[in-house]
């Protein structure tokens, strides 16, 4: 293990901002945790940053931080009967663990495929996607106090999921480190049912010559892949958060009161809640392809923005705020980001 010194983090965000850490490094296995805490410099750097994949952070300054990214991989399949409990270390790359699993006919997790995430980020941020989110299959978190360096497990019921959100966002905030994620799976069998419910899945099955009837977990995940592809951008070819805002949550009485306004709203009702599209409020007032010259919101989808010229965390800030404002005058919603702002 080496801590670096004064390294730029543009090539560890994929919206490629630079940004100077004055100390970074990386945790390839786990021996190098205790050697981290035994280092002077961990014991002298009141602020410290885990840096999981890197999708979706927005780093906003140069840091007299630790910047420590995790890059440990492991998994241990726990049960093999009906049900599947698999363990997988924070660091796993999540699209990939989920390619693996649906090629061993392990499902529930599917319409989670072609995200760019960890295992570990998977949890802080409930990920969802097309009716399924982490929650639905993550079984237990296991992570250590920051404070005590006592390890911990949270069940599921105790995480406080929520849409895109959790308890490690909130109670244990800048507290935790997330060593392993556990997972819940099904065998596949004749019996079990793809969740077809978003909008072009059943039509894509049938573009791609698969038997809807009959179709395996590896091309249910191939199909959900080629819708994602199609509406998102490459990382490695162009710079983006992806999904930047999150679909604001309103109660019904407020969603009532837009549609004599605006009719043709989409929404979705989550449990008590209403959720709105943040791509359509954000399309239904004229940003999509528009830019403040450095940032973009994509061609094809309103709620992704792009790093086109080079910017920096201030363009993004500023561009970011001038959607949040227009959605909030329009419809008088709040649009939060989903992006990561390490501030």
């Amino acid at each position: 293990m080496e801590i670096l010194e004064n390294v730029n983090l543009k090539e560890y965000n994929t919206f490629m901002l630079p940004s100077i850490a004055r100390y970074f490094v990386e945790i390839n296995k786990v021996e190098d945790i205790q050697e981290l805490i035994n280092s002077n410099i961990y014991k002298n750097i009141q602020k410290k940053y885990f840096l999981w994949l890197w999708a979706n952070t927005i780093f906003t300054k140069d840091f007299e931080w630790l910047i420590i990214k995790i890059n440990i991989k492991w998994k241990e399949i726990l049960e093999s009967d009906d049900e599947i409990l698999i363990k997988v270390w924070s660091g796993e790359i999540r699209y990939d663990f989920v390619i693996r699993c649906a090629e061993n006919n392990f499902v529930w997790m599917e319409n989670l495929a072609h995200i760019p995430s960890s295992v570990g980020a998977s949890a802080v941020q409930n990920i969802w996607a097309y009716w399924v989110e982490a929650k639905d299959v993550i079984y237990e978190v296991e992570w250590i106090n920051l404070i005590t360096w006592k390890t911990k497990i949270l069940k599921n019921s105790d995480c406080n999921f929520w849409y895109r959100d959790s308890i490690f966002k909130h109670d244990l905030k800048d507290n935790f480190l997330i060593t392993y994620v556990t997972y819940r799976f099904k065998k596949h069998s004749e019996n079990y049912s793809f969740n077809t419910e978003y909008a072009g899945i059943s039509e894509k099955i049938a573009e791609l010559w698969f038997n809807s009837e009959k179709i395996k977990p590896i091309e249910f995940v191939q199909v959900i892949t080629e819708i994602r592809k199609w509406k998102l951008p490459d990382w490695h070819e162009i710079w983006t958060a992806w999904s930047f805002f999150k679909n604001p949550v309103i109660p019904i009485q407020q969603r009532d009161n837009l549609q004599q306004e605006f009719s043709e709203l989409k929404w979705f009702e989550v449990e008590e809640w209403i959720k709105l599209s943040a791509w359509q409020l954000i399309d239904m007032c004229g940003f999509k392809w528009k830019s403040n010259w450095k940032v973009w919101t994509y061609k094809t989808h309103a709620l992704i923005l792009i790093n086109e010229w080079n910017a920096e965390w201030q363009d993004v800030i500023s561009f970011s705020k001038e959607i949040q404002d227009s959605v909030q005058n329009k419809f008088w919603v709040k649009i939060e980001p989903e992006a990561i702002f390490v501030e």
